[in-house]
């Protein structure tokens, strides 16, 4: 493998999780995985991101990207899913949030993090007990890297570690190390689901914070969206959103 300046240690690569509302089998068929993958192949075009490595499993997904725009990045992941979960809810004749909260994300800061957050994205389907070896997943990049093809020829993987590199011998020398997972999620409140909610709202509404808070008329509209469609309790919107129980009362009646 190359050397690599230093400076290049410190590039901004993020992995990244998304996982379905309830851990819900929100990824449950081939056809669904293979729709998300072609959303993202379509989106990915118009924001400032390198994909590095994925994994679709049947609950979560895992990303590893070089992202040049944090800002850029959040609006593709934002539009990504929010496609998919119109996607889905309408084959599944469902409707409400799909993804739980918004999206979680860690830096790689050094090439040995970097290695070994490949390899831990492709060994998910093997920890999980869905496949014996890496290369019998199919909704992974792992036959990318060990064929040296597709994820593995852009212009940062090759200044990285060349155009040949061999990624097996690679993966069997690195040292394993824990990475965020559908586990870390287990303490999060329902605050988090319905932020992650009130994000949708606005995206489909076209509103921002401002808009909601100061009409009544498109506050009421988001409560009955909390309430009806993702199924929250009156008290858990009232403590998120910050109103009054006067408030919140003048809107259920």
């Amino acid at each position: 493998m190359p050397r690599v300046a230093r400076k290049d240690l410190n590039t901004p690569f993020l992995h990244v999780m998304v996982q379905g509302i309830n851990k819900e089998y929100i990824f449950n068929k081939d056809s669904y995985i293979i729709e998300y993958l072609k959303i993202i192949d379509k989106l990915k075009k118009d924001y400032n991101f390198t994909l590095i490595a994925y994994c679709i499993m049947n609950n979560h997904a895992h990303f590893l990207v070089y992202e040049n725009d944090i800002k850029e990045f959040g609006k593709f992941m934002q539009k990504l899913n929010l496609r998919y979960s119109n996607m889905y809810n309408r084959k599944e004749n469902r409707c409400g949030v799909l993804f739980r909260n918004r999206y979680k994300t860690e830096s790689i800061s050094n090439i040995k993090y970097l290695i070994n957050c490949i390899k831990y994205i492709h060994e998910n389907p093997v920890k999980a007990g869905m496949v014996r070896k890496c290369e019998d997943y199919k909704f992974s990049s792992y036959r990318d890297y060990i064929n040296n093809v597709g994820l593995t020829q852009s212009e940062i993987m090759k200044n990285i570690f060349g155009a040949k590199c061999n990624y097996a011998l690679m993966f069997n020398k690195t040292i394993d190390k824990r990475f965020i997972d559908i586990e870390d999620e287990k303490n999060d409140d329902v605050k988090e689901y319905i932020l992650g909610a009130i994000r949708n709202f606005q995206v489909e509404n076209n509103k921002d914070l401002v808009d909601i808070f100061s009409n009544k008329i498109i506050l009421k509209e988001l409560i009955i969206y909390l309430k009806i469609i993702c199924n929250f309790k009156y008290k858990e919107i009232q403590k998120c959103l910050e109103i009054s129980r006067r408030t919140m009362d003048d809107i259920k009646r």
